[in-house]
């Protein structure tokens, strides 16, 4: 049934390709500004549900405002549900107690906090001053919503972690759990910040953060902290390396999220030739033939690193037609892990030759 948490879910899935190229994203919506892209964003969930189950739709809209704009979006569902997100523009410019209780949705189903997960950086930043810039047309409205733009918090916890570094890897007590929060942080290069610190440590780190870095390295919605965790995790590989962590890995491999298929290579790429098991390298040759290019290049690079386990006459020949790929990242990283491979074989038949 359609309650708030299904449409904070649903905000999440759409914000995916956002993060991708946000920039892009909002042309492909036909959106003027990023407000009105993120508005439209955040209603589409309830206006398909509107649809299909009225009354669930309203009672979860009626839980998060009682305002006259909660009731004009009721009124003209059916129409907003077609309207392109410049239409929903004109519909915020028209209406203030629309705009007031999109600013109450925004805020309660966290689609802001949702887009700061997603990004890193730089684009982060955008998204900040871009969205500011947009409220300015409506003076003293969005109030509540400029306070969560101008939050500090997020770089107070980037600049802490950042001082850590100054501690060569001896954290107190403090410093973990400063590390463990940092993990979870909404703003993406927050998260990254923390599992670099944490690749850093000099003590085999609790179970608690473990768990927390690989769910971060295999399930973080941004690449470039899903890098640093899976870069992080192979720092710590002496320590992380599990078979229960490898089932881990390996089930994420068959994910239907292409990213997660990507990032399960990625992590065994960076635990290289801890990774043994003939299943595990059987299933990184599959992934050669990917239709995800990221997953394929980072499949390949994996196998490169693996070593001599992976030099076997399967791995060779699937990474032979690897080289063959219409897409350059894909061809180089083949082609990278064919040279690894073959400098080891030999050494493989050697070894194979002196017990008889």
């Amino acid at each position: 049934m359609f309650d708030q948490a299904t449409w904070r879910r649903q905000i999440a899935d759409q914000l995916n390709g956002f993060a991708r190229n946000p920039r892009q994203e909002m042309q492909l919506a036909g959106a003027p500004n990023l407000l009105s892209y993120l508005v439209a964003r955040t209603l589409a969930p309830f206006l398909e549900a509107f649809q299909h189950e009225p009354i669930a739709a309203v009672l979860t809209l009626a839980a998060i405002s009682h305002t006259p704009g909660a009731d004009q979006i009721v009124q003209r569902a059916t129409r907003l549900r077609y309207q392109s997100a410049a239409q929903v523009d004109r519909e915020l410019r028209a209406s203030r107690e629309l705009r007031i209780t999109v600013e109450q949705l925004l805020l309660e189903l966290q689609t802001i906090a949702l887009v700061r997960q997603r990004l890193n950086g730089s684009r982060e930043e955008w998204v900040r001053v871009t969205l500011d810039r947009d409220l300015e047309f409506f003076a003293s409205e969005f109030a509540q919503l400029r306070r969560a733009l101008s939050d500090p918090g997020w770089q107070t916890r980037s600049d802490a972690l950042r001082a850590l570094r100054s501690r060569k890897g001896r954290y107190t007590p403090a410093d973990l759990v400063l590390i463990h929060d940092g993990l979870t942080d909404s703003a993406a290069h927050v998260r990254a910040a923390a599992a670099r610190m944490l690749g850093l440590i000099a003590e085999p780190p609790g179970a608690l953060l473990q768990k927390t870095l690989v769910r971060v390295a295999l399930n973080d919605s941004d690449a470039e902290t899903r890098v640093a965790a899976a870069r992080a995790t192979g720092m710590l590989r002496e320590h992380l390396a599990s078979p229960q962590l490898l089932d881990q890995i390996s089930g994420c491999m068959f994910s239907d999220d292409s990213f997660v298929r990507s990032a399960a290579a990625l992590v065994l790429g960076e635990l290289g030739d801890m990774v043994s098991a003939p299943m595990l390298i059987k299933n990184l040759a599959r992934l050669l033939g990917d239709t995800d290019a990221y997953a394929r290049e980072a499949a390949a690079r994996a196998l490169g690193r693996i070593g001599l386990a992976a030099a076997t006459p399967d791995v060779l020949e699937a990474l032979n037609r690897a080289v063959e790929d219409d897409e350059v990242t894909v061809h180089e990283a083949a082609s990278d892990a064919l040279n690894r491979l073959r400098e080891v074989r030999p050494i493989q038949v050697l070894a194979v030759g002196a017990q008889h």
